[in-house]
């Protein structure tokens, strides 16, 4: 089968309920027979399909077997001639019909009309169409928004407002047809892209020229440009560099990824690596070298800041420079600074132009690195340019060197100035560029598209300055949308089309190699269809096959591609995918757990998938990159929900909701509702599950979650459920953390002596080679705490000088241990006593 975009229109007898207590049974199946054949009649005029009798109904699909460009208006104008067929339908009744048409995507079997005609299209869109017509009167048609779009004033309408409709999620805004109208508009086909000569942008190139001429002069400037997709974002920005190239200016381009929004540091990462020039089985030592040569000779940042970058690359970097007494915060707070004064340091080596493409998709991280520069930036010569899309919101409007524009449609002249650029100057027949002009509605990426599927249609013959129409225009079906327009291009060659659904389900910038090991060709076949699609405008090649990688040259044209394939062929080629990414790229399994995780989940193999989810969830947690983590964690919760009961569904439960805890201890702090959340289920599972090794974690956050929200004598029994557990299954590392948590309930409830006594069990139990572990699955090491706590009771009790020096030993403790975050929080809790 295959993905359709039908509109579909249900007609229904209306009482026949009524009818039948008038009417013989003979006299009813003839009405019907009657009805049914004078809809039939004029639905056939229209090339509308049957695909079935629904009790007295008729169910309609336009667009199968074939599309037509205004199918949707085809389908109001049968209804309309069916409600007028229905006042002469019988001398004994008269006969009234209500009518809902809907238009939407279906799945349309591969033989439609044989078999099981019910099942010849599959979707919600049928059904939205048999509710609408639950809205209309005898007589009436009632069209949803859908096929509204469709027609613009070709009909007159009456809005009808929101309705709740049964098996309808959200209330649906629907329209009755009145009559035809006297004016036709068509629906506005999409598309552009960015390699045709620059249009209509002038004032926006000016705007920008104008930041860059302040930013020249050590005023730096940020400009926003807003725009829906396809209004030529990334064209400007390629108009912008051209204008400067006579200036030498040095540009930079940061491109953000929709498989990577919770991945950390993305966007640098990707530019790093690909300002390197890092090869796949370059050694760690030469990568690093590398790096050190940009950062220390190229642009003299200190040879310190090399660790912070080589981190967020996965290269190691501890053996050359050595590891860091820093806590996790501290280091990314770190990472950030580098980042922003590397940026800084090429500004001021040269005046920089940096483009940040598709801050929509911009991890959390990054957002917080930009934060951090445009801040700086109003004293660097260096111009930044950020793409986004509308649902984007700016956090930066308040600067005032921040500028926002916002991308408007081209006029019709100057559309068609872009048709003539493609054609060369030929001129199309008159009739077919303005249905052009009408379809594309300014948009310059589908102004292009649509105009190329027309020159690539075969239907147009060369005739010195002009094209010539092969075809009788009526005849002419031209994409009404940026999809049809697409799909009509695929559909041309099979193997393209095929090629493009397998790179679009590995995401927007595929390689050859893992292209190589999906698709079910031959290598010439494969370099053949590839050279197609780069041939045919749809992507674009870097490099040479083997080595080649593919991008997509607009998001939609991928969202297109992959929106026409079916679940059961995406699961299967995510499956391949992800066997692909194994064998190949095995290292992206540990740098970038989430990629091979998202195509496990869209396989829906979810064993394999969940694993990878908690991983990339503890790596985000090592980056300090909560926000990450969390959205990972939760990936995996939700895969989890979906596994039948299983004692392994239950492991895995309570490894991710253990480590969902501690990410949202660090992002929230220990009160948050979240981590309770998370938390008190695993408790049971841990229980049930019998992994005594999991309760130290979840109960120390149970206690210091109840604690830190006042209740600390409620966070009583937890401390002292730890201690049981401990003396229950003999677990010394329980018994130790047990009293550390008793220790520091006794302190917040003023019971001093008693936590002292705590203190001194913890401190007399604990052993460092046995236990200087458990500092890494709470943040805190029991004698530590210890110390600090008795510190604190004994001062307060009258014993300075003793509490000096018990701060002196957890100090010293701490540092032996070198866990940043334990050691922090023993100098700064232990700075209190002085």
């Amino acid at each position: 089968g295959e993905r359709r975009q039908l509109t579909v229109m249900f007609c229904d007898l209306v009482g026949s309920t009524a009818l039948s207590e008038k009417l013989d049974p003979e006299e009813l199946r003839s009405l019907l027979h009657e009805y049914r054949t004078r809809c039939g009649a004029v639905i056939s005029r229209y090339e509308g399909f049957i695909a079935r009798y629904v009790g007295d109904g008729i169910l309609t699909y336009f667009g199968w077997p074939t599309a037509h460009e205004d199918d949707a208006e085809r389908s109001i104008r049968a209804a309309l001639e069916v409600v007028s067929a229905m006042t002469q339908a019988s001398s004994i009744e008269k006969l009234a019909v209500r009518i809902g048409i809907a238009t939407g995507p279906v799945v349309v079997g591969e033989q439609a009309g044989v078999g099981d005609q019910s099942k010849l299209a599959v979707g919600s869109t049928p059904n939205l169409a048999a509710r609408l017509q639950g809205l209309a009167s005898g007589d009436q048609i009632v069209i949803a928004s859908s096929t509204r779009r469709l027609i613009g004033n070709i009909f007159e309408l009456d809005d009808l407002g929101e309705h709740p409709l049964k098996g309808i999620a959200e209330p649906v805004h629907a329209w009755q047809v009145v009559a035809v109208g006297r004016a036709a508009s068509r629906f506005a086909a999409r598309g552009a892209e960015h390699l045709t000569p620059l249009i209509g942008r002038e004032q926006e190139i000016g705007l920008l020229l104008n930041r860059w001429r302040l930013a020249r002069e050590n005023e730096g400037q940020v400009v926003l440009l807003n725009g829906e997709p396809g209004t030529g974002k990334s064209r400007i920005l390629s108009g912008l560099r051209e204008n400067l190239e006579n200036e030498r200016a040095f540009a930079t381009t940061f491109q953000c990824s929709p498989y990577h929004i919770n991945s950390a540091f993305w966007s640098s990462i990707d530019h790093l690596e690909r300002v390197l020039k890092f090869t796949r089985d370059e050694s760690p030592e030469s990568k690093l070298d590398k790096l050190e040569a940009l950062l220390v000779v190229d642009y003299h940042r200190p040879v310190g800041d090399v660790r912070f970058i080589a981190s967020i690359l996965s290269i190691p970097y501890e053996e050359r420079y050595g590891k860091l007494a820093m806590t996790p915060q501290k280091f990314k707070d770190e990472t950030l600074r580098s980042l922003v004064d590397l940026t800084e340091a090429v500004a001021r080596k040269r005046p920089c132009l940096m483009l940040f493409e598709d801050l929509h998709w911009a991890d959390p991280t990054s957002l917080e690195m930009l934060d951090l520069l445009i801040d700086r930036v109003r004293t660097v010569p260096l111009l930044i340019v950020l793409t986004h899309r509308p649902e984007f919101q700016s956090r930066w409007s308040q600067h005032a060197h921040v500028s926002s524009l916002n991308l408007s449609k081209l006029t019709k002249t100057q559309s068609a100035a872009i048709v003539a650029k493609l054609t060369q100057g030929k001129a199309l027949p008159g009739d077919l560029l303005e249905q052009v002009l009408n379809k594309t509605d300014g948009v310059p990426l589908y102004v292009e598209e649509l105009t190329k599927s027309i020159l690539e249609s075969g239907q147009l013959t060369e005739a010195n300055d002009r094209f010539d129409y092969a075809g009788a225009s009526h005849s002419i079906t031209i994409p009404a949308t940026l999809r049809d327009s697409l799909m009509a291009r695929l559909d041309r060659y099979a193997p393209v089309k095929e090629v493009a659904q397998i790179g679009a389900a590995i995401g927007r910038e595929f390689s050859y190699e893992i292209m190589a090991a999906v698709a079910p060709i031959s290598e010439a076949q494969l370099v053949n269809a590839l050279a197609q699609l780069t041939d045919s405008g749809l992507a674009f090649r870097k490099g040479s096959p083997p080595e080649a990688t593919y991008t997509f040259k607009h998001a939609l044209i991928q969202d297109a591609a992959y929106d026409s394939l079916l679940k059961s062929r995406r699961q299967t080629l995510h499956a391949k995918i992800a066997e692909a990414i194994e064998e190949h790229f095995p290292k992206l399994k540990e740098t970038e757990p989430e990629v091979l995780a998202h195509h496990y989940t869209q396989a829906n193999q979810l064993l394999n998938a969940i694993p990878l989810w908690h991983r990339a969830g503890g790596l985000a947690r090592s980056r300090m990159a909560h926000a990450e983590a969390i959205s990972h964690l939760t990936k995996g919760m939700e895969l989890i929900d979906t596994l039948p009961p299983s004692s392994e569904r239950d492991t895995h439960e309570l490894d991710m909701r253990t480590a969902l805890g501690a990410a949202w201890t660090t992002a929230k702090g220990w009160s948050a509702h979240e981590v309770w959340n998370a938390l008190h289920p695993a408790l049971a599972l841990a229980k049930s599950l019998r992994r005594n090794d999991a309760l130290l974690p979840i109960l120390w956050g149970l206690r210091a979650n109840i604690s830190t929200q006042g209740q600390v004598a409620d966070s009583l029994p937890w401390a002292q459920e730890m201690l049981d557990a401990a003396h229950a299954y003999s677990d010394d590392n329980l018994l130790v953390a047990g009293h550390a948590t008793l220790c520091a309930c006794y302190f917040w409830m003023g019971r001093l002596l008693e936590a002292v006594n705590q203190s001194d069990r913890v401190i007399a139990l604990y052993d460092e080679t046995k236990h200087h572990h458990l500092v890494t699955l709470t943040n805190h090491d029991p004698k530590t705490q210890a110390l600090v706590y008795s510190s604190m009771c004994t001062w307060m009790l009258g014993y300075p000088d003793r509490a000096v020096s018990l701060v002196g030993d957890s100090e010293a403790h701490a540092r032996r241990l070198g866990h940043p975050f334990d050691l922090g929080w023993a100098l700064g809790v232990g700075a209190d006593v002085f």
